[in-house]
């Protein structure tokens, strides 16, 4: 099956929102993450992904029996998301946006729409930024040594954003969602000016 991206983005917050429902925001509370897996439908191989992403971000904590926890970085996210449903946080798109893919994975999405598509809100130097951040990008990426996993997922995300430029319709949501996708790969990318400068192009970019 390929790699999706954005429903990756979706099952980790989901996981996160139900570890912290499940502790009340507790951070000396340890739950077992195949459990809440369980409750989400998430199989064991993607749970594992998905806490190593978490815990490698600082937003949950493990003890010596793999239990985890949610950590304060990870409530502020949650609680970040929640109070501003339509805005994104520094790690996850709108969640007005993931409950929508939750419910229509495989569809179009729009919200608040009648009879209309939406567009993409960058003016023309905005969508050049993008594409010669994304050509840069493809060109280093054999420079950066990614895990077959993050390789896959910045992929993924490049193509994604090629397409929805090239559509007659472009998403915005879609774009900066990827672009901030991409951004958290490049901040782990230590020690390497190109990737520090890419990644400060993409938040000059995001502001």
């Amino acid at each position: 099956m390929a790699y999706n991206a954005q429903e990756m983005q979706h099952k980790r917050f989901q996981f996160l929102k139900k570890l912290y429902e499940v502790t009340k925001a507790d951070e000396s509370i340890f739950v077992n993450p195949s459990d809440l897996g369980a409750e989400l439908g998430i199989n064991g191989s993607e749970i594992d992904r998905i806490c190593d992403y978490l815990h490698s971000e600082g937003l949950i904590g493990f003890d010596i029996l793999d239990s985890t926890c949610i950590k304060h970085k990870g409530i502020v996210e949650v609680e970040d998301a929640l109070s501003k449903p339509d805005e994104p946080t520094s790690y996850f798109p709108p969640v007005s946006y993931i409950i929508q893919v939750e419910q229509m994975i495989g569809s179009q999405i729009q919200q608040g729409t009648n009879q209309s598509s939406q567009v993409l809100d960058y003016n023309n130097n905005d969508t050049e930024t993008i594409l010669k951040i994304i050509t840069d990008l493809k060109s280093q990426l054999p420079e950066f040594k990614l895990d077959v996993q993050t390789q896959a997922e910045v992929e993924s995300d490049i193509t994604t954003i090629e397409t929805q430029i090239k559509s007659p319709h472009p998403k915005s949501t879609v774009i900066k969602e990827c672009l901030m996708s991409l951004r958290t790969v490049l901040e782990g990318i230590a020690g390497n000016v190109t990737a520090a400068l890419l990644m400060q192009q993409i938040t000059i970019l995001l502001k």
